[in-house]
């Protein structure tokens, strides 16, 4: 038989970082690492709305369908890249995020809000538009708190700066790209009225 799914270790509400640390199941990192995977988890229906997206290229010949699949590509690689800070919040000694994915991050936000253009949005917005937007919205909603997890968990044991830089990325580019679908999509957006 293969190896079990359930160890029974954590029945006592303890449980192991990668290091072999035990701490309580409440700990913050364990915040921290909840947080990350109901994030990943989030951006495993973008990755699937994306899937149904590019499944109806013949009907919509008009949409950059080039440009859409790279970004479920890039959405893929980001999934696997939170794999990665999994693993380092954790406190593996072997795998950690890879820094220069934050310039990855601003290179792909760069190009999609000057692919927008004048068509970007200054202005607050509802959350949703089409349904890929209203599922990204939610992931960047995770990802913020996500984020504020982080900084809690810098405040009681240091964690890379590129961590936080990564993070805030993120979210900014789950915005652009929220942004960039409606409008490929010609969804009308719904801006927060006073």
């Amino acid at each position: 038989m293969s190896k079990k799914v359930y160890t029974k270790t954590g029945d006592q509400g303890k449980t192991a970082l990668i290091s072999g640390e035990r701490l309580p199941k409440n700990s913050l990192v364990f915040e921290v690492l909840g947080t990350l995977d109901e994030f990943n988890a989030s951006l495993g229906l973008v990755v699937l709305n994306f899937e149904h997206l590019l499944a109806t290229k013949n009907s919509q010949p008009d949409l950059n369908w080039e440009q859409l699949n790279q970004e479920k590509q890039f959405l893929l690689s980001l999934q696997n890249e939170l794999f990665k800070l999994g693993a380092e919040i954790a406190a593996s000694p072997k795998v950690k995020l890879e820094d220069d994915f934050v310039l990855k991050l601003e290179k792909q936000i760069d190009f999609l809000q000057n692919d927008l253009g004048a068509n970007w949005r200054y202005k607050f917005v509802l959350p949703g538009g089409s349904e890929i937007s209203a599922f990204l919205d939610l992931s960047r909603t995770i990802c913020r708190r996500l984020e504020r997890r982080l900084v809690s968990l810098d405040n009681e044991r240091d964690i890379r700066q590129v961590i936080l830089q990564f993070i805030n990325r993120s979210s900014d580019y789950l915005y652009a790209l929220r942004t960039w679908v409606n409008e490929e999509l010609k969804t009308a957006e719904v801006e927060f009225q006073v």
